[in-house]
């Protein structure tokens, strides 16, 4: 899992990291934990409608996403159907909320509630975990320090992809396409995001939790590892004078010893 977060890690400052320009982008999120989802009631769900967009969708345009190349699982583990253009995308949220997710799936009605809904009031999901960490909150308790990311299972279907901002629910309701793709990166070199307005189309497969990492964190403990080393090469300097200066006083004190009897045998 840690391999996937990198691979698909970009860093890259968008105003949806709470709109603060100085904001810092972690360089890599270090995965703590992974939890493999077992939610047999929301898989049923997404099972029904993958089965039902085999069957109902005529041929589907190819959409690929960063994930494709990556090999989440073996293959034939996996059964992405890319017929539907099934695809392995991110979600972002606090631990707690992951939780909540996995055990309940999406609440389309809160859908947007957190983060804004630029292209309309649906999931957003992303090729790009640091896209999705921009919407993770820390934990509290016993998750501080910790942030989560969905691993979600999605059918994108017939994808509507769009640059500009503007509600495009509209374009999946009507029936003509079953996702939107609003392709900031083509836009304004930022990221795509994937919106769904139908949480039978997600499965939320894995939940990780990791930390944020900085470039700022590498050089503290660059530096603090460099002055750990050279302290301890003092103590080092230190034992071996303090032995040479234990050895030179016991000769001394043996030929001393030594002197004394010569002596007294005179």
């Amino acid at each position: 899992m840690q391999d996937i977060l990198d691979q698909t890690w970009r860093m890259k400052w968008t105003r949806d990291r709470k709109m603060d320009p100085a904001a810092k982008v972690p360089t890599r999120g270090a995965v703590l934990n992974v939890l493999r989802v077992e939610n047999h009631e929301a898989f049923g769900r997404y099972w029904n409608f993958l089965c039902s967009a085999r069957s109902n969708m005529s041929a589907i345009e190819p959409f690929q996403v960063q994930t494709d190349a990556i090999d989440i699982i073996e293959a034939s583990h996996t059964g992405l159907d890319q017929s539907v253009n099934e695809k392995y995308l991110f979600h972002g949220t606090n631990p707690v909320a992951a939780d909540s997710i996995a055990r309940t799936d999406f609440d389309m009605e809160r859908a947007g509630s957190a983060v804004g809904t630029m292209f309309g009031p649906g999931v957003y999901l992303a090729e790009n975990a640091s896209k999705s960490d921009e919407y993770a909150k820390e934990g509290d308790g016993i998750f501080v320090g910790q942030y989560a990311l969905l691993l979600c299972r999605a059918v994108a279907g017939r994808v509507f992809t769009v640059e500009e901002k503007g509600d495009q629910s509209e374009a999946v309701y009507s029936g003509k396409y079953d996702s939107v793709c609003g392709d900031r990166l083509a836009a304004v070199g930022t990221f795509r995001e994937m919106i769904f307005f139908n949480s039978d189309q997600i499965y939320t497969e894995y939940i990780v939790l990791y930390r944020r990492e900085y470039a700022d964190d590498e050089e503290v403990a660059r530096k603090k590892a460099a002055a750990e080393a050279e302290a301890t090469r003092k103590r080092a300097a230190e034992e071996k004078k303090r032995a040479e200066a234990e050895a030179a006083k016991k000769r001394a004190e043996a030929e001393a010893k030594a002197a004394a009897e010569e002596a007294r045998r005179r």
